[in-house]
């Protein structure tokens, strides 16, 4: 696959000026509900790390209970953090990864939020094909993983600024927020590449020419993870996200050649 080289403020604009043109594509075509349901997967998964957090704890205070004769008073108030500190630390947990954990349950839905919109705006039909879907969301579940993988490895690097003083703190966060972008808008633009045959190794090359608006696409996925309980905003983000990739995919394809 060969792509004509499109400058970045250009691409720039193909990622951010997409999303108000998914907005209006699924307002029109009644695919809102769609947006719902990784919201409320968002709450069904909290919840199971909170209530994993206090099973957590009660095991813990289980075990400190049958193993100590005599409780004093500072072991009834380690018992008590526990109980308070774990359902807290669970939930930051989920803080973290529960975008990744989100985008994986929702690889279906996604992959065919990016068919449907190829539909409307194109005018080509995709007919369903249960091993083929199987297929497509196998793929989209390695790709989360490997982003993931590759997002902690960056960001772990990136850390590493913050022992340079205000300038490297900057620098740190502002890197990070560009990796976390760019690797979560490579992941809704593969659900394109897919549908196009393009193997994960092209998909990754593709992506790479078009990673600014892999950045933008990101990016305005990425904003809400920086807020506290943002991964619920970004949960109904997502499939927008999905769809404007898509949109920015289909206005660059006259420069691809097969």
């Amino acid at each position: 696959m060969q792509q004509v080289i499109i400058p970045f403020s250009h691409q720039l604009k193909l990622g951010f000026s997409a999303y108000p043109k998914a907005l209006r594509l699924i307002w029109a075509n009644h695919l809102v509900k769609y947006l719902l349901i990784p919201v409320l997967l968002n709450i069904l998964i909290v919840a199971a790390f909170i209530f994993s957090g206090i099973g957590v704890s009660d095991w813990i205070n289980g075990i400190i209970e049958r193993s100590v004769e005599n409780m004093n008073g500072w072991i009834h108030a380690a018992m008590i953090g526990i109980k308070i500190i774990l359902p807290i630390v669970f939930f930051a947990i989920f803080i973290f990864i529960g975008g990744t954990i989100v985008n994986i349950l929702m690889s279906p839905i996604y992959t065919f939020l990016s068919e449907k919109t190829e539909t409307i705006l194109m005018g080509k039909e995709f007919p369903f094909d249960l091993k083929q879907a199987l297929k497509d969301i196998l793929r989209a579940i390695v790709i989360a993983l490997r982003n993931t993988a590759k997002q902690l490895l960056l960001t772990a690097l990136c850390l590493l600024l913050n022992f340079i003083p205000i300038v490297g703190s900057i620098a740190s966060l502002i890197l990070i927020f560009i990796i976390n972008a760019y690797y979560f808008g490579s992941g809704f633009m593969d659900y394109t590449y897919e549908r196009w045959r393009c193997s994960a190794k092209d998909s990754r090359k593709a992506t790479f020419k078009l990673k600014y608006i892999a950045i933008a696409n990101g990016a305005v996925y990425s904003l809400p993870l920086y807020l506290f309980c943002g991964a619920f905003i970004a949960a109904f983000i997502g499939g927008v996200s999905t769809v404007a990739a898509t949109i920015s995919q289909l206005e660059q394809k006259s420069g691809i050649r097969g």
